[in-house]
C-alpha cells in the first residue's frame, strides 16, 4: 500500500482541543484514490483492512534497548503503515512514549504527532490511525499534544451510534486522523468526542503469543467481539529479546496470511488492523492488499495452521541481525 504523494493545500488551525474540523472540510472533491486504492474511497472505515505497527515509537531509529520496529514513525509512514500503536506516561514532566520503561527508551509524545501531521499534510488521500494506551495520563494531556503539534485539524469525530463513514468521504471532508485511546489506569479527564475509548469500539486478539500453536487464537482478548474494529496482534512474546529473526517467522508468508485468513474465517470478521513487529520485514503490505480483495490469498487450505514450530528457522527465530533489540515489556 504505497502511500500517493500530493502537495497538500494550506489548512486552518483549531481553536480548541474538543472541536475538530478537518483543513478543507465541506469544500473538497470527492477523491479519486483513498490509502492508494481507487476502489477503497468507497468502503466503510470498518471495511477496510490497514498494515499497523505494534510500539511503532519504539525503534533502533530512535535508540530504544527494546525496539520493536526499525525506522522511526516517519519511515513506517512512508513504507505504507496506516495504524501507529504508542504506549505513553509522564515521564521527566512531559508526555513521553514508552516501552513500559522510560529508562530504556523513550520519544516525546509531541514529536511523534508532529511526524504524523507532517505526513497527512503532504498526503491528502491517506487516513492514518493512532492506537494509543495511556497510563497516568489524562486525556487532556493528550489533547494538548494533539494540538500543540498541528494534528488536531485532521483528526475524525466519529458521531455516537453512526455508522463510520467511507475512506473517501472522510478525505473529502478533511478527516484524515482516527484516535483511539485506552486508559490503562483509569486516569480520566475531559471527555472529547474525537477521543475514541479504544476497547468500546475495538476488539483485539490476544497479544501474548508464546508458540506457534497460540497464533490460531482469534477471539476476543480485550474489548468486546463485534465491536466496530477486529485487530489482530501477529507478534511473539516467547523471547527476552524482540528481533528481526523473530518478526520473520511471523510476517513471512505462508505463516501471516494463514494466521490472518483463519481469524477472518473463525469469526466471520474482517481484520481491520493487522499489527506487528519489524514491518519492514515479511509480507505485510501484500497480505493487506489480499485482505482488501486486490489479489487472491495464496493458500485455501488452513487446515495445516498453525505449525508445530517456527517456520524456516533452527532457532527459533533469534536472530544476531543489527536489530536485535532488548527485553519485552509484557504488555501490548
Amino acid at each position: 500500500m504505497s502511500p500517493v504523494l500530493i502537495q497538500a493545500s494550506a489548512c486552518s488551525s483549531s481553536s480548541s482541543p474538543g472541536a475538530s474540523t478537518g483543513p478543507e472540510a465541506g469544500t473538497g472533491s470527492p477523491p479519486t484514490v483513498c490509502n492508494g486504492h481507487a476502489e477503497l474511497c468507497g468502503r466503510a472505515y470498518t471495511a477496510v483492512a490497514f498494515p499497523g505497527t505494534h510500539d511503532a515509537d519504539a525503534t533502533v531509529a530512535d535508540q530504544f534497548v527494546a525496539a520493536d520496529q526499525t525506522g522511526n514513525v516517519a519511515t513506517q509512514l512512508k513504507d505504507g503503515v496506516r495504524v501507529l500503536h504508542f504506549e505513553m506516561q509522564q515521564y521527566q514532566g512531559d508526555t513521553y512514549l514508552c516501552h513500559a520503561v522510560c529508562g530504556i527508551g523513550h520519544t516525546l509524545l509531541l514529536d511523534e504527532l508532529k511526524m504524523v501531521q507532517t505526513f497527512v499534510a503532504a498526503n491528502p488521500t491517506e487516513v492514518v490511525t493512532l492506537l494509543l494506551e495511556s497510563s497516568n495520563t489524562t486525556s487532556d494531556q493528550i489533547a494538548t499534544a494533539v494540538q500543540s503539534s498541528g494534528l488536531m485539524p485532521y483528526v475524525h469525530t466519529q458521531a455516537a451510534g453512526s455508522p463510520w463513514p467511507t475512506l473517501g468521504d472522510m478525505i473529502q471532508k478533511g478527516d484524515h486522523v482516527v484516535i483511539f485511546n485506552a486508559d490503562q489506569t483509569s486516569t480520566g479527564g475531559t471527555s472529547f468526542p474525537w477521543l475514541n475509548d479504544r476497547f468500546a469500539k475495538t476488539w483485539e486478539t490476544p497479544w501474548d503469543n508464546v508458540a506457534p500453536a497460540d497464533f490460531a487464537k482469534c477471539d476476543a482478548d480485550r474489548g468486546t467481539k463485534g465491536n466496530d474494529i477486529y485487530v489482530v496482534d501477529t507478534y511473539r512474546e516467547d523471547t527476552a529479546i524482540a528481533s528481526v529473526g523473530a518478526a520473520e517467522t511471523v510476517n513471512n508468508n505462508s505463516f501471516l496470511i494463514d494466521r490472518l485468513m483463519t481469524c477472518k474465517k473463525n469469526e466471520s470478521t474482517l481484520p481491520n488492523f493487522v499489527m506487528v513487529n519489524f514491518e519492514d520485514v515479511g509480507d505485510l503490505y501484500k497480505d493487506v492488499d489480499i485482505l482488501n480483495g486486490f489479489t487472491p490469498a495464496p493458500n485455501d487450505d488452513l487446515t495445516k495452521f498453525p505449525p508445530a514450530d517456527w517456520p524456516g528457522s533452527n532457532d527459533g527465530g533469534i536472530s544476531d541481525s543489527g536489530s536485535d533489540s532488548a527485553v519485552d515489556s509484557g504488555d501490548q
